[in-house]
């Protein structure tokens, strides 16, 4: 495993609160995450919080930059303002609106992490350490509640509103210090006003911008009322009718507080290089090398493109197929189409926000190659997917002999499904050795009947040995796509030396555009 900063040996962090086997998932939970501190938390973790925060931050500049950002601000005001609560709102906002934002197993778990813990910063006074700390804490809460209800009829993506509701009400709470008795009942009323976005009104217009925050504005006012003594449902989480067992078909209650202090769900963070969803990345990288070898293809070229996915991009193309409508597709259902970022990515060599403006998604010759983009289903990625850790992996582990009660895992694997569990082996220890392994195909068929081809097999970014080494390079050049000066991003890269009001100074200007936004 290697690191862009020197790892250091941190000392043991405080040990799962597990003395009590009575105690409620979300007790047990709370009791770890309001004792963690600072140096609790392995260098390596460290490193993948402040990577993250820069990437998060790349992510609402680049929405500031778009049509679908100045919206929000125009009807919630700045990013960040007097009322800590509005400034994640908006924050959440902007950092999701375009598919941007980073993934972990399990879940988009920076809409609420990050951006409730740098309007806290920014309002409370938060030094670099404890910023980090919080976004680490809030992480690993959010990141755990997902990964026990993964197993469940269709993967939820950024629509996924039980792990903002976890990370904005563990960020709020660790970030101000509150009683156990609040993370409680904070953490009980925010899993039972669980919000659903429907999948129609997520593509067809601009709910997906307040698909996170929304449920991080009901978690803060779940906080809210937990400090002024209103009370939360202990045992939320496990109980026949609580969360668990309302959004999964083979709930995990273990996987919330299995190896606390030891298996960081941080380590597992997968940042974007593109706008979209990540299921699509692998094919946008394949894409982009295509370029690199054909210049710019236009349909006149080509007679097929043919993606060869795994299962969740050859789901995600089905899913969102139907809401795709040429020049007159929405933004939001542009950042889940493969086709429309494949084709892109062939005739420009790049895929940015600008390629998601109303003008770029206007023209007609990108629907014109975009049209020519077929995904199969590719069983053999399939497999390499699950025995990677994220995004399913680790759950089907964890799971067991559970997992044959998934209904979606006989659908896709049918008889195969006992030899593909049996190779999985045991959960693993620590999550320092993360891996995501979406992998992609792409085949361009051309009308003089040549076919050129390119395979990822993890694209640039997921978790794994490669991004464990660049995540700093990577996250630098969103940055920097997007406008970020180079000397906030050096203070940013340096946030634990930073005192509140440096720290509150370098976010400030991180999302002050009042220069302007060149998008990428």
């Amino acid at each position: 495993m290697t690191s862009t900063t020197p790892v250091t040996a941190a000392p043991a962090a405080p040990a799962a609160p597990d003395e009590d086997p009575g105690a409620s998932l979300t007790t047990r939970l709370a009791a770890w995450a309001r004792t963690v501190r600072y140096e609790d938390i392995p260098e390596r973790t460290l490193a993948a919080a402040r990577s993250q925060l820069v990437s998060n931050l790349a992510a609402v500049r680049g929405s500031l930059g778009h049509p679908v950002g100045g919206r929000i601000v125009d009807a919630f005001g700045a990013p960040l303002q007097p009322d800590a609560g509005r400034s994640a709102y908006v924050l959440a906002a902007l950092a999701t609106a375009l598919d941007f934002d980073e993934v972990a197993y399990s879940g988009h778990v920076s809409a609420g992490a990050v951006n409730v813990a740098i309007a806290e910063a920014v309002r409370g006074g938060l030094d670099g350490r404890s910023l980090l700390t919080t976004i680490v804490v809030a992480n690993e809460c959010a990141a755990r509640v997902s990964a026990a209800t993964i197993l469940s009829p269709f993967f939820r993506g950024q629509t996924n509103t039980h792990c903002h509701l976890a990370s904005a009400a563990a960020a709020r709470l660790h970030a101000r210090r509150a009683s156990e008795r609040e993370w409680t009942a904070g953490l009980g009323m925010a899993f039972g006003i669980l919000a659903v976005p429907l999948h129609h009104g997520v593509v067809t217009s601009d709910v997906k911008a307040l698909g996170a925050a929304a449920p991080i504005r009901l978690a803060l006012d779940a906080c809210d009322a937990a400090a002024h003594g209103l009370a939360g449902p202990d045992a939320i989480l496990e109980h026949p009718e609580g969360l668990l067992a309302h959004l999964s078909a083979v709930p995990l209650p273990d996987a919330v507080i299995e190896g606390l202090g030891r298996r960081w769900h941080t380590d597992t963070l997968t940042y974007k290089r593109f706008p979209g969803s990540a299921y699509l990345h692998a094919a946008f990288d394949c894409a982009e090398r295509l370029h690199r070898r054909l210049g710019a293809v236009d349909a006149s070229r080509v007679r097929r493109v043919l993606v060869h996915g795994s299962l969740l991009t050859w789901q995600m193309e089905r899913k969102v197929a139907r809401d795709l409508h040429g020049p007159d597709t929405s933004v939001s259902a542009a950042t889940l189409s493969i086709g429309y970022g494949v084709a892109t990515l062939l005739s420009t060599g790049t895929f940015g926000v600008r390629d998601l403006t109303p003008e770029a998604i206007g023209e007609a010759a990108r629907w014109s190659l975009a049209d020519k983009v077929t995904v199969e289903h590719d069983m053999v990625l399939s497999e390499r997917m699950v025995r990677a850790t994220s995004p399913l992996g680790e759950a089907l582990r964890q799971a067991g002999d559970r997992a044959l009660d998934w209904p979606e895992l006989h659908t896709w694997g049918g008889a195969d499904v006992p030899r593909i569990l049996a190779g999985l082996g045991a959960p693993e220890e620590t999550l320092e050795n993360a891996t995501m392994a979406i992998g992609a195909r792409v085949a361009v068929e051309l009308v003089d009947g040549s076919v050129v081809t390119e395979e990822c097999e993890a694209f640039i970014g997921s978790a794994g040995p490669a991004t464990r080494r660049d995540h700093r390079s990577l996250v630098r050049e969103k940055f920097r796509a997007v406008g970020g000066p180079d000397d906030v991003l050096r203070e940013l890269e340096d946030v634990d030396l930073l005192d509140p009001a440096g720290t509150a100074r370098a976010l400030n200007r991180a999302v002050d555009v009042s220069a302007g936004v060149e998008p990428n």
